[in-house]
């Protein structure tokens, strides 16, 4: 009697269709999961852009990029360093935590360091939080593995204060920047032309309450890149130097304490996105992903909010 089965022939045949198919899905299922994540951003920008509506519906300005006495702002002589983040968060649904700030300390102040320690999704990008970036420039964690949470909740998205970098000043030509309180109608180049939030590569590690480089930035670095010569002294130090040289590596050396960045160093925008860019929410309330390939003198303008000169939608 004839026994019935896979002859080897067989077996390789139907391997290799299956080891195609499976070639086929899974990039599928990977840009299916990246564009679950984009679209999340998207939204988290979204969300944030409406607080920051509903708080300049309220107080007729959008809030201070950060408040504080000592002008240009300096993370070592800050007295108070509160940014805008805290400042929006009844408008953002977070009345118990906002609750419980006190702002009439400093916000690193130990009465503060509970509600430091939150982390808001809402401020936080999918392709830039823990288990992803490891929150200092590490690599996807291996299955079964979770990255430890940071020490205070940080936020992926920073407000745009200047079109240059420099020192965070109380005359910045962005929107949000010291002690600032600019109402729509002085956003003379236009809503729909002027960057308000973007996000960061590597989230700073003082987090979402804290002001200055952690919750704002400036169009005058590329995006994804860095403006080395800024850097000073940080970048020809040797943990610098061995270091892989990009924006996350440079947030990882300065949270350990390896890289000191020089007084009023703030920085620019950049993600983890395909794609070769990073999404920015602009005061329109429109969310646009913008690639790093822009023109530099086109990106410096959106970062200002009255220079006068006219920007073609077409040019990024």
């Amino acid at each position: 009697m004839k026994r019935s089965g896979f002859t080897l022939v067989e077996l390789v045949v139907v391997l290799g269709i299956v080891g195609t198919i499976l070639a086929l899905l899974i990039p599928a299922l990977r840009g299916g999961a990246e564009a679950a994540r984009r679209a999340q951003c998207l939204n988290n920008l979204k969300q944030i852009h409406l607080a920051l509506q509903s708080y300049h519906a309220t107080h007729s300005v959008y809030p201070p990029g950060v408040v504080d006495v000592v002008r240009p702002f300096s993370a070592a002589d800050a007295t108070r360093r509160s940014g805008w983040p805290s400042m929006i968060l009844p408008w953002a649904e977070q009345w118990a935590i906002y609750n419980t700030l006190n702002f009439d300390v400093a916000s690193t102040d130990p009465a503060n360091s509970t509600a430091r320690r939150c982390h808001l999704n809402t401020f936080n990008c999918p392709d830039s939080s823990p288990g992803r970036s490891g929150w200092g420039g590490t690599s996807i964690l291996p299955i079964g593995w979770s990255a430890p949470p940071p020490e205070y909740g940080r936020s992926s998205y920073v407000a745009c204060h200047h079109e240059v970098e420099k020192a965070i000043d109380a005359d910045d030509h962005g929107v949000f920047f010291l002690n600032s309180r600019v109402r729509a109608a002085d956003v003379f180049d236009g809503l729909s032309q002027t960057i308000f939030l973007g996000e960061v590569v590597e989230p700073a590690a003082d987090g979402w309450f804290v002001g200055g480089r952690a919750t704002l930035r400036n169009t005058g670095a590329p995006i994804n890149g860095l403006d080395l010569a800024a850097l000073g002294e940080a970048a020809k130090s040797d943990a610098w130097r061995s270091s892989t040289q990009t924006a996350d590596a440079l947030e990882s050396l300065a949270a350990s304490g390896k890289v000191a960045l020089p007084p009023g160093y703030v920085g620019g925008f950049g993600s983890r996105h395909r794609g070769e860019g990073a999404d920015f929410a602009f005061g329109d309330g429109s969310v646009r992903f913008i690639r790093q390939a822009i023109d530099p003198a086109v990106y410096r303008r959106l970062g200002h909010r009255d220079d006068g000169e006219e920007v073609d939608d077409d040019a990024y």
